[in-house]
């Protein structure tokens, strides 16, 4: 027990230590500082050798974790620490450490089958367990999605491992999908044309691409119909859902009044 205090008394002593304080800051800092030229060097690799986003994710993964063991392992060993007993007592703890972090450590290993796999890439769209959006992150732990409505969505790996998931064509990417009724009595292919006169005057709709437009059912209310439209960018998104609903009201507004 007095070797135990002891060492701990050792350990506060090492951690206020002004030398040991500049030392532990140079090494946080020197740490981040790796972190961040590497991604700087990765990304001109990436952009000499055409690497996919995929790979510079992993890369930039790999190089952050091993800068973060290393750090943590050199400043435990400044306060005196020895990195020996640590490892010791986590064999002892190590099942229960196992089954609080089994979660994280499924995720790891879904996420270098992805990554490996190589079906799922930077910038295609994909659909799994009831999420739709484009990849924008494949990391070891989580895939980040941003949906249509701008949302950002991290799956673990692991779903993506144990669930079917669709991966839509390119063009679905820049794709405007709307649900909309139109009033009852109005010509469904009338109603596309006057949109699309009006819809194809703006430059960020993608002109060679033809709009679709399909029936869904019909009711009381009027014609439920899908419309379809391509932007030249995915930013496009939102904003032209807007203006194509605007556009719709005040195609509705002239209909009622005749």
């Amino acid at each position: 027990m007095l070797d135990y205090n002891y060492k701990i008394l050792e350990i506060l002593v090492n951690l206020f230590n002004i030398e040991n304080i500049v030392y532990i800051l140079l090494i946080i800092i020197g740490g981040l500082i790796v972190i961040r030229l590497g991604d700087k060097i990765l990304s001109k690799i990436e952009h000499k050798f055409d690497l996919n986003l995929t790979a510079h994710y992993l890369l930039k993964d790999l190089l952050k974790y091993t800068v973060i063991i290393l750090a943590i392992a050199w400043i435990l060993h400044v306060l005196g620490i020895n990195l020996e007993s640590i490892i010791i007592s986590l064999g002892v703890v190590g099942v229960a450490i196992g089954f609080a972090s089994k979660d994280i450590v499924s995720n790891f290993i879904s996420g270098i089958f992805v990554i490996s796999d190589k079906k799922i890439q930077i910038g295609e769209v994909i659909e799994v367990n009831g999420f739709k959006g484009t990849i924008k992150k494949i990391g070891f732990r989580n895939t980040t999605m941003i949906t249509q409505e701008n949302y950002e969505i991290n799956i673990p790996n692991s779903l993506l491992s144990t669930n079917p998931y669709k991966i839509y064509p390119p063009a679905e990417e820049y794709k405007l999908r709307l649900l909309v009724t139109l009033p009852n009595g109005m010509s469904i292919g009338e109603f596309k044309k006057n949109l699309d006169d009006t819809m194809y005057s703006y430059n960020w709709i993608n002109k060679e691409k033809e709009s679709k437009i399909f029936a869904k059912e019909f009711n009381e209310k009027g014609s439920l119909v899908e419309l379809n439209y391509w932007v030249n960018k995915y930013k496009y998104i939102v904003c032209g859902k807007i203006t194509i609903l605007e556009n719709i009201n005040k195609l509705f507004d002239e209909y009622n009044k005749k």
